[in-house]
């Protein structure tokens, strides 16, 4: 048995909106037998507020799903803005490493990036106490910052840069979630040889036979665009506004928005504004709903920024659509996105931010309901041949016992 100490400034429970990557994995170390401490923020993601449990606290130790939890501060109310942003980050690290040098001498640390300050921090105390080093890169950050416009080149982003080399050279094993961030790994200079793909999944006993929530705001006859997931700076929601005006007259389509976000007010006013009466948000939902919402979607919205960035994208939504047998537009930059849905036969890909193009791929599926059921379950069979998240997490574990 090992010690392991997680560390991952978001770390999102079943019960809670977002995505549960780390805490299956953790669980599944678990599991193992290894003993596992997670360092994580008590300001989530989606929130991006200080709970009222925590408010004066700054570190603060708990026990849950057979695991030790260190829950510390960052920086709350933080936008999409770079400096607000590195703030965030700069703050958990600070706290993440307080905690982590209060747990006993760890085996392997692993740490999962965005949030560089962190992983570099936590690649510093691996070495000060002679454990391995893991890093998960879930994106190229700052790269991705750089290419949606929110940084440019300077002292900043030369620091981020700096960070991001150093801990990729102290990583012992690197864990790529999509191609795209493999090979922009191996362009920053890492040995292959050192990189792992483990990608996103899904819960298969928990997408199979969910039925759909009654909450979900449409009428019985509706056809359902449906996107589940963060309404953020990287998500193009606007094409899906384009594309519901171009679908005005279509009273039997319905798009649905679930989710919260920077971005979702702004979104909700142009909508209103535009008269757009064909467009619904709702508020997140658990980890656990997800499945239920999604079994009333006839299609699931895949929207990314016409960025290059992106066309390396494999974002978890992907793994929870395909789970639910739902057929998938992706308007997105000709990438990992669309070579799934052509290798699968699971639905269409449009260009990036086209509304005209996403509107007529709506309509084309909405005339066809047989051919969307069918690319609907030609997607799950080929989720539960490669993304059953189990198998992933038995990779996962794998992967972090091969440096003890």
């Amino acid at each position: 048995m090992s010690r392991v100490v997680y560390v991952s400034q978001y770390f999102v429970r079943a019960d809670q909106p977002g995505g549960v990557r780390h805490w299956q994995h953790a669980r599944a170390l678990a599991r193992a037998g290894h003993e596992v401490e997670v360092v994580t923020s008590y300001v989530q993601h989606k929130e991006r507020t200080v709970p009222e449990r925590y408010r004066g606290r700054r570190v603060v130790r708990e026990e849950e799903d057979g695991l030790v939890v260190w829950r510390t501060y960052a920086t709350p109310g933080y936008g999409s803005d770079f400096r607000s942003r590195v703030a965030n980050y700069g703050s958990f690290a600070w706290w993440s490493a307080i905690a982590a040098a209060r747990i006993g001498h760890p085996d392997v640390i692993v740490a999962s990036s965005p949030s560089l300050p962190s992983a570099a921090a936590a690649a510093t105390i691996a070495r000060l106490r002679g454990a391995r080093f893991v890093l998960e890169v879930r994106d190229l950050w700052p790269e991705s910052a750089l290419a949606m416009g929110l940084v440019r080149e300077g002292r900043a982003l030369t620091v981020a840069r700096r960070l991001e080399r150093f801990a990729y050279g102290r990583a012992d094993r690197i864990i790529a979630l999509t191609e795209g961030i493999r090979d922009g790994v191996i362009e920053a200079g890492v040995n292959p040889a050192r990189i792992t793909l483990i990608t996103n999944g899904f819960d298969l006993d928990v997408a199979e036979g969910a039925t759909a929530a009654p909450e979900v705001p449409a009428d019985p006859g509706d056809f359902v665009a449906m996107y589940v997931g963060a309404h953020g700076t990287y998500n193009a929601l606007g094409t899906l506004l384009d594309a519901a005006d171009r679908l005005s007259d279509e009273r039997a389509v319905r798009i649905v928005l679930v989710g919260e976000g920077d971005q979702k007010p702004g979104l909700v006013e142009e909508a209103a504004r535009r008269g757009l009466d064909n467009v619904r948000f709702a508020d997140a939902v658990p980890k656990r709903d997800v499945p239920r919402w999604l079994a009333r979607a006839d299609v699931c919205l895949l929207p990314y920024q016409d960025v290059p960035l992106f066309a390396g994208a494999l974002p978890n939504k992907t793994f929870d659509y395909l789970g639910a047998g739902r057929p998938l537009i992706v308007c997105a930059p000709t990438g990992e996105l669309s070579r799934l849905v052509e290798r699968a036969g699971c639905g269409l890909a449009v260009r990036a931010e086209d509304g005209a193009a996403l509107a007529e791929a709506i309509t084309s599926l909405a005339a066809d309901p047989r051919g969307a059921r069918e690319m609907g379950e030609r997607g799950a069979t080929h989720a539960r041949r490669h993304y059953d998240r189990r198998t992933l997490a038995d990779r996962f574990v794998a992967t972090v016992e091969s440096c003890v």
